[in-house]
């Protein structure tokens, strides 16, 4: 800036009604500044900052007046003189070409000083001085005022905190979410000020929220400057050249100890925290941006120098994964468990796969409650957040950093990484919708997330919107009653009879004991059940860690887990065993889990609630030799488990008792009456007939295996009956006291009258009775129909009245016997054998007086024996599978 001449600047700030300072263009750093007293006037002295001193009178608005009209403004101004013994130097300002000083003098906030020497342009500027103040005086402006009290008001009370002044808390909650005018008197750095607040004149001390700003140190030595940090003179600079004297709009947002507030300063222009951010002249702080309304802008300002490396960042290197973990950073996996709302178990696709136990990197979810211990707030929220969203979904996992564990832990190291779903990082999902929080780290601390700004961008709105973690408010309170264990047997029984008549209810899989039996919380009920799956078994696994468990028990839980654990699933309970267990079935994605567990082999059916799905998945798994299937044998393995499951009882009887045929099955299966049943019948009748069950209404609507009461459509009469399955709309039903089935409607159906007798009052009267020791081959059509017609020919001719003996039966009931043709007295087993209908189960191959007749028409080539040997299908091996299926289910249904 040269001396001679008019000079350009720009006003920096005004220091009072006849001071000003100035600044010129900036040369690789911060402009020249200097300090300027008008020539030839005097304005009104202003009081000390601390309130020590008063104003004089009119002292603030003469201020205030030369403040507005020229601060940041473009003047011209030239030098006359510098007074070495006050450190002064006094000279002629232009704004617009027009004096500032005849401004002032005008507008009467200034006195002229006289005259002082023989300085003939000097006496002609204060003449034109001495004219424009008696015009001023004459039009009482500004301190030429005439009104009542006018120099009295406009000295201002000024106050100060601490000790006799105000309190900052007061302050902060009187002014707290407002937007107050406020005039900056200095800059300390650029993100602390000082000013008054208006038009109170509260004189405040201000920290920029969420921002710090290099600063200044002083020097050991007073004499000596302060020294500044790199970028602290331009940051100071940028703030000043701006804000410095100018309207401007704070928002008060928090205190210290020390009376000082935090706070955003606004101008028209915009947020000036933002801006410093922007240019790379601040950094973010954390814990005060969390005092800010909208704390996400200031990160994303950030993150722009960061990229573009400016001024403090100039030097900035984005985050890299730790080279200790470089070769295996990156893989991809299926989230498998979902343990709390920061930890996952992840299972990669290597081969073979292995599970990974991962942390979210950088956050901090609310705890999982351990056994008595309760959630913490949101814990709930933030773990169904991530299961709902991540549960058997595909990810990417970036591991971020590992850390060592205390050796009083089970596991040595915990893996910290950034999961991805496609492009979506789901940690920062978690944190701007308030469920998790960001976790603080050093600035040298490099073992962070890879998306750390992101997650702190996402916090910051989290924060302003008040989401999760940040609302004033708790989380809807969760009752969760769990009737899963055995001190909740009494709860498990009351709430049975209400679970099933619900029919299919949604539930999540809260966790997998083995490959039948889970735990399931139910939503609608509020409850957490144990559910072991109806008509199957798997192989059991260890009950303690290192335990052998049974040959494919592992496996199975293995199954069971990757498919269910934490899923959405519907379950259906059908029955309760005497702990408490509720027994059904588990639909997940509308297939019956037990039958996904015969496909592959890792189950077997158990005789009872079995449906057609269930049987032919385990026919599937049996003929592939699938796992527990391995080493199977299609009829010796039927008859070994119809033996176990219908409790084989051989020489039942040696008498001979007289039967009457009334359904045939099969050529070798058949229902009977023994003799004497008419009057129980007939008993029967009389009571359904007086029921009066035509034209009454009912909203019965049976389960399969249930007993009731069914109308025949040949007689338009009612007998008792039992569902065997439902199709569509209508039920296929089993007349039980006279062993024929017909498919009803609904409306066809009643529940069995209070004056009929149950079957456990009067049993079914029809016995099924299957020939023992032969089967008839039902691959061979030919055969069937003509061992049917044979047997239909022989039951016609002898009314169907045989002779029985019962040589085994089941504990369903059905009976395995010898039936004699009383006319004749020939072995009807033994006629079909000799004729070639019929042939020896494997495991009766030497039964004496069956095996004779076997082997002649084996000789003779007759029937079945025609082209050889009579080689079992696998059509044959089903049905005789089947056969067994049906005992099995007869335990409950026969009963």
């Amino acid at each position: 800036m040269s001396t001679p001449g008019q000079n350009s600047a720009v006003v920096k700030a005004v220091l009072s009604g006849d001071t000003l300072i100035v600044m010129g263009a900036p040369q690789n750093g911060p402009p020249p500044e200097k300090q300027i007293t008008l020539s030839g006037i005097i304005a009104p002295r202003l009081g000390r900052r601390d309130g020590q001193s008063k104003d004089e009178p009119f002292a603030w608005p003469a201020r205030e007046f030369l403040r507005k009209a020229c601060v940041g403004k473009g003047v011209t101004f030239e030098l006359e003189e510098f007074v070495a013994s006050i450190g002064k130097s006094f000279g002629r300002v232009y704004l617009n070409g027009q004096d500032v000083g005849a401004m002032i003098v005008s507008a009467g906030w200034a006195k002229v000083k006289p005259a002082v020497g023989n300085n003939v342009a000097k006496n002609a500027y204060i003449d034109e001085l001495l004219q424009l103040e008696q015009a001023a005086q004459a039009q009482s402006l500004g301190m030429w005022s005439k009104e009542t009290n006018a120099s009295a008001l406009s000295i201002r009370n000024i106050l100060v905190p601490g000790d006799g002044g105000y309190d900052a808390k007061d302050v902060l909650e009187a002014f707290k979410g407002q937007s107050i005018p406020l005039v900056i008197e200095q800059f300390r750095d650029g993100a602390t000020l000082r000013g008054y607040l208006l038009p109170s004149f509260h004189w405040v001390t201000i920290f920029l929220s969420g921002i710090s700003c290099p600063g200044f140190k002083r020097a050991e030595d007073p004499s000596l400057p302060d020294t500044a940090e790199p970028f602290a003179m331009e940051a100071k600079y940028f703030v000043e050249s701006r804000l410095l004297n100018r309207d401007v709009h704070v928002m008060l947002e928090g205190v210290d100890k020390y009376n000082n507030f935090y706070g955003t300063v606004k101008h028209p222009a915009g947020n000036i925290s933002e801006e410093l951010l922007k240019v790379g002249l601040s950094k973010v702080v954390d814990w005060s941006a969390k005092f800010t309304q909208d704390p996400e802008l200031l990160y994303k300002a950030e993150r722009i120098a960061k990229e573009k490396r400016l001024r403090m960042w100039q030097n900035y290197v984005a985050p890299a994964r730790s080279a200790t973990i470089a070769s295996a950073a990156e893989f991809v996996g299926k989230v498998s468990e979902v343990i709390s709302g920061d930890f996952l178990v992840i299972k990669d696709f290597a081969v073979p796969p292995m599970e990974h136990r991962v942390a979210l990197s950088s956050i901090r979810a609310p705890k999982i409650g351990r056994r008595d211990e309760k959630d913490e707030p949101w814990a709930f929220e933030a773990r169904e957040f991530l299961r709902t969203r991540l549960i058997g979904r595909k990810v990417t996992v970036g591991i971020d950093y590992i850390r060592q564990l205390p050796n009083s832990t089970a596991e040595t190291e915990r893996v910290f990484a950034s999961v991805l779903e496609g492009n979506n990082n789901v940690a920062v999902a978690l944190v701007a919708n308030g469920l998790a929080s960001v976790m603080k780290h050093r600035q040298d601390d490099q073992d962070r997330s890879l998306y750390y700004d992101d997650l702190i961008q996402a916090e910051a709105a989290a924060t302003r919107d008040k989401k999760g973690i940040h609302s004033d408010k708790p989380p809807a309170p969760r009752h969760v009653n769990d009737i899963s264990t055995q001190a909740a047997l009494a709860q498990a029984k009351q709430m049975f009879t209400f679970l099933q008549r619900a029919g299919r209810l949604q539930g999540t899989v809260q966790h997998v004991v083995n490959g039948a039996r889970v735990k399931v919380y139910i939503p609608k009920q509020s409850c957490i059940i144990s559910l072991a799956l109806a008509g199957v078994k798997c192989p059991s696994t260890g009950r303690k860690e290192g335990d052998q468990g049974e040959p494919y028990g592992e496996e199975a839980l293995q199954f069971t887990k990757e498919r269910c654990l934490q899923h959405d699933v519907e379950v259906e309970v059908l029955a309760q065993d005497k702990i408490g267990t509720m027994i059904g079935k588990v639909y997940l994605y509308k297939r019956d889990l037990s039958a996904l567990l015969l496909q592959e082999g890792l189950a077997r059916t158990t005789g009872r609630d079995l449906t057609n799905e269930m049987e032919q998945a385990e026919l599937s798994a049996q003929q592939a030799r699938l796992r527990t299937w391995e080493r199977y044998d299609a009829e010796l393995e039927a008859a070994r488990a119809a033996e176990a499951a219908a409790e084989v009882v051989e020489h039942a009887s040696q008498e001979m008792s007289m039967v009457t045929v009334v359904e045939m099955l099969s050529p070798v299966s058949f229902y009977v009456h023994a003799a004497g049943v008419d009057k129980q019948i007939e008993l029967l009748t009389d009571r359904l007939a007086n029921a009066k069950l035509d034209g009454s209404k009912s909203d019965f609507s049976p389960k399969v295996g249930e007993a009731c009461v069914a109308k025949f459509s040949a007689d338009n009469q009612w007998y008792r009956a039992q569902v065997e399955a439902r199709k569509a709309d209508s039920f296929l039903v089993l007349f039980r006291d006279f062993g024929n089935r017909e498919e009803v409607k609904l409306k066809d159906l009643r529940p069995i009258p209070s004056s009929v007798p149950s079957f456990q009052q009067i049993p079914p009267q029809a016995v099924e009775y299957k020939l023992a020791y032969v089967k008839v081959p039902s691959a061979d059509e030919e055969n069937m129909a003509e061992a049917t017609g044979f047997m239909q020919n022989l039951l016609g001719a002898c009314e169907g009245v045989l002779s029985a003996k019962t040589e085994f039966f089941e504990r369903s009931g059905r009976h395995h016997v010898t039936l004699v043709d009383n006319s004749t007295g020939e072995n009807v087993a033994a006629l079909l054998l000799r004729n070639g209908l019929a042939k020896l189960e494997r495991r009766r191959q030497d039964t004496p007086g069956l095996k004779e007749e076997q082997e002649r028409a084996r000789n003779a080539h007759l029937g079945i024996w025609r082209y050889g040997d009579a080689v079992d299908s696998d059509e044959d091996d089903r049905s005789f599978a089947q056969d067994v299926a049906q005992a099995r289910a007869k335990v409950k249904g026969g009963k």
